[in-house]
């Protein structure tokens, strides 16, 4: 699903009343009953609705849905919040309608906005949307956060206010129960900064023009499942264990060979033929025992690698979960990367923290390697960033400059080949917990073996463990969730 910005969202609205032959109030018409429908299946009890509407055209959505709510035999209040003394047309005639009715509309301005009293059940910002690009007045922030202190149910319509769609968000800004975007996710609602004062979010499907939109080129595309199912591979039955390739997975220390095993199992549970793992000498009882099906290589040292010799050309290496930063290690792995410099590469962990440790060791990251870091171990590896934005274009340009895939794991999961980004849909809170990552790396060194190339293999496996990761939260919930169940479980593509 594409992500568009500002200007490309303004071009839809008006693409689709062309090409539809409806005007831009029928389209707000839409918009508002969309928005009706999703209130009154999901807060069927609510009868009292207080309106928080701006003079642009989403106020005008959030005065047609206060005409719908009344209407309908809702209890609605509604604040016009005068930032400006022009209102759009659309929004104007929404509010002459509404008068026709005798509702009272209470406005709200620089002088009385420290006395207003919000009540309901509902509120319903509707004071700014897509379009704000700007700092708004301070007045106007103590509105955002006399709806913030209400205590009520809050439904910002399209984009909270005070959230800017295209750059970096100042606080204050509306912090909603749920965001009710029309038709494409948002940026801001899949980033850290903005994305963790919003617990929930859906796109309302207001007949934007498809055409257009499939036309669009974006920076930005929402991974979902109708994107990866044409990824995935279809098995022939002829096929034997060496057609799905031989991944080597380099990793493990004293008290971390625990990561390994996670690894492995992951790597042979999305289906490669193949897997060894090697370890330091320490680990070799524990991986024979814990996942009979890979077979082990070790290295001279009990407790660490410090050297890399390997029988064999593997399909895929993942390198680094459990690995340690011995100095012994570092020069195994960098002698690693020389080695093998045309082998696809998964590079996660503590191989990643040695680069870091290490810049001039990044000339040797392969080409084409897929990297994993959480948010600390991307900032060793591109330094610190002042907010989301920012982070975004660090990473691509790290990206680009490499020639890899860059996999910056959270919360919506960002996939960068330097140039596009995907944000991932599957996946829950559950999966915050040691391992996960372990996991995900055998899934990445799992597919590579199996000949997916590099984005192929990241948007099918980021998907793919998220959608491990809900399977399990919804059988035994969030908090109950550990890594074992990710890799372990009898899942397939």
């Amino acid at each position: 699903m594409k992500i568009l910005n500002t200007e490309q969202l303004r071009e839809a609205d008006r693409i689709t009343i062309e090409r539809q032959g409806i005007t831009s109030w029928q389209l707000m018409e839409r918009a508002s009953t969309q928005l009706f429908l999703w209130i009154e299946k999901h807060l069927p009890e609510a009868q009292s609705f207080c309106i928080m509407a701006g003079v642009g055209n989403n106020g005008g959505d959030g005065l047609a849905l206060a005409r719908i709510l009344l209407q309908s035999g809702k209890q609605v209040s509604v604040y016009l919040v005068q930032f400006s003394e022009q209102l759009s047309a659309d929004c104007q005639a929404n509010l002459h309608l509404l008068e026709e009715l005798h509702l009272p509309i209470h406005p709200i301005t620089a002088e009385n906005a420290s006395t207003i009293t919000l009540q309901g059940e509902v509120i319903v910002d509707a004071i700014f949307g897509v379009g704000l690009n700007r700092p708004v007045p301070t007045w106007v922030q103590s509105v955002f956060e006399r709806i913030n202190s209400a205590g009520a149910y809050v439904v910002s319509v399209d984009m909270p206010s005070g959230v800017y769609t295209d750059k970096a968000t100042p606080d204050p800004f509306v912090k909603p129960s749920v965001v009710l975007t029309f038709q494409t996710p948002k940026l801001p609602l899949l980033l850290p900064q903005t994305g963790v004062h919003i617990p929930r979010w859906e796109a309302l499907d207001i007949g934007l023009d498809t055409d257009f939109i499939a036309s669009l080129s974006t920076d930005f595309t929402y991974l979902t499942e109708e994107i990866v199912t044409p990824l995935r591979k279809v098995r022939n039955k002829f096929a034997h264990k060496g057609t799905f390739g031989h991944a080597l997975l380099i990793g493990g220390s004293y008290g971390k060979i625990g990561a390994v095993v996670l690894s492995a199992t992951a790597a042979l549970r999305i289906g490669t033929g193949l897997v060894t793992a090697l370890i330091p000498r320490c680990g070799y009882p524990i991986l024979q025992t814990a996942v009979p099906e890979a077979m082990v290589l070790t290295s001279d040292k009990k407790k660490h690698i410090n050297t890399i010799t390997v029988p064999f050309q593997p399909s895929a290496i993942g390198v680094g979960v459990g690995l340690g930063k011995h100095p012994d290690t570092a020069e195994a792995l960098f002698e690693l990367f020389d080695l093998y410099a045309q082998v696809p590469f998964v590079i996660d962990a503590d191989a990643l923290n040695l680069l870091a440790q290490h810049n001039e060791a990044q000339t040797k990251i392969p080409r084409s390697a897929i990297l994993t870091p959480h948010p600390k171990e991307l900032e060793r590896l591109i330094g610190s960033w002042n907010d989301d934005f920012e982070k975004i274009e660090k990473a691509k340009t790290f990206a680009l400059k490499h020639s890899i895939i860059l996999i910056v794991k959270g919360a919506h999961t960002l996939i960068t080949d330097g140039v596009h980004c995907w944000l991932n849909s599957s996946g829950n809170v559950g999966m915050a917990t040691g391992g996960s990552g372990d996991v995900l790396t055998g899934i990445l060194t799992g597919l590579r073996a199996q000949g997916y190339s590099p984005l192929e293999a990241a948007l099918l496996g980021v998907f793919e463990h998220g959608r491990r990761g809900d399977a399990v939260a919804q059988r035994i919930g969030e908090e109950a969730l550990i890594a074992r169940d990710l890799a372990g479980s009898c899942f397939s593509l």
